[in-house]
């Protein structure tokens, strides 16, 4: 059921897409200008401005990485270790950029934590070179901790050391001998017999048995590269970078032509989330550079390794440099967004089984992972599948041991390049092995299978037409579990296996025929008949891989094949083992190639999506999976509750954690736009497909939750709610509590509010109508005030119980609606427990221009929040220039206009934050300009557990906990109070 607008944020309110769109890129480009603002306040001197615009753009960001490592070496510069640390914590967990490290080494070891900081920089040093002027903070680490010294290598080979003693350095366990202080340039050091020392793998020094700070060194870390290959319509163009030393300038070698290119310039328009990354850039015009148009060619580093994108294929120059000829312009796609077919191939195949099946591995790092692949694999496989696996010229002397211990016993096939080719001609290279009229499974390394999954993926391939079948998985694009259609987090090996059959379980019980537009690469089984009809993967367009498994499928769709979900059977994958970073930007390539072959892919991709073919399947797996949780607890219960987040999320979700500390599984069921979904609030338990469409769906929602023995109903909020939820208690045969939270059931407009936004006084209900009568109302189209009032009279005598947090708001509602029973009174905070501590901090000061009293006002300020109150205060403050500072430590419908009123705006802010936020601000005394009567107010909660006195209108919940709470926690001033009046009380209060 859709709800209507509302000036009232979070109730009720669904936006459209294209309402999402156009706030998302009016949010980015605020983000862009509150960051560009707050590095140009921090160049010009303003730091405490430039530090208010970067905390602003970090909370608004999500904690973008790159905006808190900004904001994190400024904290630095003026010595604000304490905010800096966490963050710099943070950042080097998530990404491992080679500058987080060093300044989180940095404050730890100017924090007296010299094991910690020598910990992070010998991760720092394993992978990365020191800059220039990093050798004081090696000394200083080195020192404190009493190591021998310290050992760096630069991406081009130099090895420096500063040590006390010679220390002996080993390249793959082969010693070089004895090397002292100094700088040393390995190609001088390595026998020629092991070749170039950038081969190797690892490099140890090692000093009287202990290993030097720094000395564990892994070379393919050090000289990793990131990089990428595009043609343009006039030209190619490319750029490289070294994250282990972003200053190294790269050269790059292009078959062709015998001297290499030094690309000293950066990357031209580069764009990309990954912090801190600024690769060097080329382009090379077809005008100077013919040949690049009409020969395949290599691109290479300076270390002989293919760039990502290359080989660059003429097929690919002339589809950049000419869509329309070489593209296939035909609009064939299906409503569900399939490729229609235009040959009759797969059409006319009848359901046969093949003579075999070969399993494809390609195989390039990651000893343990690819491992646990193939150790899964020939556990679960039957006698008469092959499997074969290409080892594209690993680096990895552990991993080629492995699979050459599996060669000599018999168990696999090995095939190894001499050259890295990326996936797409290691799969081309496998399939040369594989016996005509054979299926074929290519499967990435960074997964897991379990059972008899290759017989069950065989028996969809045995179907007629069938080309390709794509199991379930954590991370397998389309057929992604349990959120759909992105990566999840990959659960454990047991989870999976659990998966796995239950998915097998679910497929028998409800047999499933969806087709797939596209099959997915990381598991992808293919029938023999396709194979032979399609062809090999084109490496001429995809080089490297993504893309490549969809450019088969469309080709396969043309011949007349489909490409099924093979829903039972659950593929555990790891994602982008082989790629890494470089994967995006590849991915990002090979997706605009792909909607050149094939005009219109995207936009049938999102049919697709929004066809949600497998959304009832997805919800049985959950259902399933969430009845299996429910034998964890005695009895199960309903929470409603609307979708506008805030305080009734809130306390509805604490109110479900205490049902479960009772041995009581709660669910939370709150609305969408086309009917409901199902939150648990459990840890640990995701059922993202528990969504209804309303009213059609709603005797299966009721089944579900009789299913689950739902003894109770709790009332959290209606508003948003199809009308048929008002009744979920009859349907399900068990008592309902209500817990009122707002004035809805007997105000329209819910925080009685004029139209106007202001107080109504609570007026007869002729003075209500015609209140209504001057403007929409947000809580409910079709009702009128008498059947409101009716309605809300026979639900809250019906109710069991009927609770209320405050005494305020209990009296209201008794006062306006006649309820048998009295309202039971159950505070959502313990303020006695609140305020035993000691009373609040003072500020022994006089508030001055140079240290203004600084007054906070927390959480989302809506206009019955207080929010015209606190612009025109501000701009009182602004106009006779007093000694006041506002903060609103949260967001508004209109930052803008405070920020230009004077008023510090931090936005939006998770509740883990808010302490801090309120300590970083400087907070003296906090201000609620709540102009409604507050059902409760955790705003409240938050500023007296930060040691803050409170002020607020004498209205609603607040006022009565702020005098219950005595003067030495706040005071309540007279509702209407005029802004003057009220900032000569700051003042006084300053005094």
């Amino acid at each position: 059921m859709k709800t209507p607008n509302t000036f009232i944020p979070g109730y009720g309110r669904f936006c459209t897409p294209q309402e999402e769109a156009r706030w998302q890129a009016q949010h980015m480009r605020e983000l862009h200008r509150m960051f560009d603002q707050g590095v140009e306040c921090l160049r010009r001197g303003a730091r405490e401005e430039g530090l208010f615009w970067l905390g602003r753009a970090e909370r608004l960001s999500g904690r973008d990485d790159t905006v808190s490592f900004t904001y994190a070496v400024a904290l630095l510069e003026g010595g604000d270790i304490g905010w800096a640390l966490p963050r710099l914590m943070r950042i080097w967990k998530r990404c491992g950029v080679r500058e987080a490290g060093l300044a989180l080494a940095g404050v730890l070891w100017r924090s007296g934590q010299a094991v910690e900081a020598a910990h992070v920089i010998g991760q720092v040093l394993a992978r990365n070179s020191l800059g220039v002027g990093h050798d004081v903070l090696m000394d200083g680490i080195a020192a404190s901790i009493k190591a021998v010294g310290w050992a760096s290598l630069s991406c081009a080979g130099v090895l420096w050391l500063r040590v006390r003693e010679p220390v002996t350095v080993f390249l793959d366990d082969a010693p070089l001998g004895p090397f002292s202080s100094g700088m040393y340039d390995l190609a001088e050091h390595v026998p020629q017999q092991k070749g170039p020392w950038w081969r190797g793998e690892r490099l140890h020094l090692i000093c009287d048995g202990h290993t030097v700070l720094g000395g564990q060194i892994d070379l393919q870390a050090v000289i990793r590269c990131h990089s990428l290959i595009t043609p343009e319509a006039q030209g190619v163009r490319g750029w490289l970078w070294y994250p282990g030393e972003p200053g190294a300038v790269p050269t790059i070698r292009v078959d062709g032509h015998k001297t290499p290119i030094k690309i000293e310039g950066l990357a031209e328009g580069f764009s990309s989330t990954a912090l801190l990354q600024r690769p060097y850039g080329f382009y090379l015009p077809y005008e100077a550079w013919p040949d690049l148009a009409v020969k395949r060619t290599g691109f290479y580093d300076g270390y002989g390794r293919l760039l990502q994108g290359a080989p660059l294929d003429p097929a690919l120059v002339q589809l950049m440099q000419s869509p329309s000829s070489t593209g296939n312009k035909r609009k064939g796609w299906t409503r569900e967004g399939c490729r229609k077919a235009r040959k009759h191939v797969g059409k006319g195949q009848q359901s046969t089984v093949a003579a075999g099946c070969a399993v494809i591995i390609p195989v390039y790092r990651d000893k343990a992972m690819v491992q646990a692949c193939v150790e899964s694999v020939l556990a679960t496989i039957p006698p008469s599948c092959r499997v074969i696996i290409v080892d594209d010229a690993s680096p990895e002397a552990a991993l080629r041991t492995y699979l050459l211990s599996l060669a000599q016993e018999g168990r696999v096939l090995i095939k190894r390049h001499e050259r890295n080719q990326g996936f797409v001609e290691s799969i081309n290279t496998g399939l040369a092995l594989v016996p005509e009229g054979w299926d074929v499974i290519w499967l990435n390394s960074d997964t897991l299978v379990f059972g008899p999954w290759v017989e069950r993926l065989r028996r969809w391939l045995g179907q007629a037409g069938v080309g390709t079948v794509t199991p379930l998985s954590n991370a397998g694009g389309l057929t992604s579990y349990p959120v759909p259609n992105r990566d999840n987090p990959a659960p454990s090996v047991q989870e999976a296996a659990a998966l796995d059959a239950l998915c097998q379980q679910q497929a028998e019980a409800m047999p499933l025929h969806v087709s797939l537009p596209t099959a997915n690469g990381f598991c992808m089984a293919v029938s023999a008949a396709c194979l032979k009809a399609v062809g090999r993967l084109r490496g001429a367009y995809f080089a490297q891989g993504y893309g490549e498994e969809n450019d088969f499928c469309l080709r396969a769709s043309e011949a007349g094949f489909t490409h099924l979900v093979g829903a039972d059977v659950y593929v555990l994958h790891y994602g982008h083992g082989s790629f890494g970073a470089e994967g995006s930007p590849l991915l990002q390539r090979n997706l605009t190639i792909l909607n050149r072959l094939y005009p219109g892919y995207d936009a049938a991709i999102q049919r697709w999506k929004q066809a949600e073919p497998l959304r009832v399947f997805w919800r049985q797996l959950d259902w399933q999976r969430m009845a299996q949780h429910r034998a964890r607890f005695s009895s199960a219960v309903v929470l409603l509750q609307h979708r506008g987040g805030g305080g009734v999320a809130r306390a509805t979700k604490e109110h479900a954690t205490r049902l479960s500390k009772n041995d009581v599984l709660p669910f939370i069921i709150e609305p969408t736009q086309e009917g409901c979904r199902i939150v648990s609030p459990i840890d640990g338990v995701e059922a993202p497909n528990l969504i209804f469409c309303l009213p059609e769906e709603y005797p299966i929602l009721v089944a579900f939750l009789q299913a689950m023995g739902v003894v109770r109903v709790f009332w959290h909020h209606l508003l948003g709610h199809e009308p048929a939820m008002r009744q979920l208690h009859h349907k399900l045969d068990v008592p309902y509590e209500v817990y009122v939270h707002d004035h809805i059931w007997f105000c329209p407009r819910i925080a009685l509010l004029n139209e106007e936004g202001r107080y109504c006084g609570e007026p007869s209900l002729t003075g209500c109508a015609a209140c209504l009568a001057r403007g929409d109302a947000p809580a409910e189209v079709g009702i009128s005030l008498p059947d409101l009032i009716a309605r809300s009279t026979k639900e809250l005598n019906e109710a069991s119980r009927v609770v209320a947090p405050s005494e305020d708001a209990a009296k209201r509602l008794e006062r306006h609606i006649s309820i048998n029973n009295p309202v039971e009174r159950e505070s959502l905070e313990d303020d006695e427990q609140i305020c035993s501590a000691p009373g609040p901090l003072r500020h022994n000061h006089f508030i001055v221009k140079e240290r203004p009293l600084q007054v906070i006002i927390l959480g989302g300020i809506s206009r019955w929040k207080g929010y015209d109150i606190v612009l025109t205060l501000g701009h009182y403050i602004q106009q006779h220039n007093l000694p006041l500072r506002l903060t609103v430590i949260g967001g508004t419908h209109d930052d803008e206009s405070l920020l230009k009123a004077g008023i510090k705006v931090t936005g939006s802010y998770e509740d883990v934050d808010t302490y801090a936020l309120i300590r970083e601000s400087g907070a003296d005394i906090g201000f609620l300009p709540s102009i409604a009567p507050e059902t409760w107010c955790y705003a409240l909660g938050w500023l007296w557990r930060a040691g803050l006195a409170v002020i607020g209108f004498d209205i609603g919940a607040a006022a009565e906990r702020i005098k219950r709470a005595g003067p030495d926690w706040g005071r309540v001033v007279p509702l209407g109070l005029p802004v003057d009046r009220l900032a000569a009380l700051f003042m006084a209060l300053g005094r």
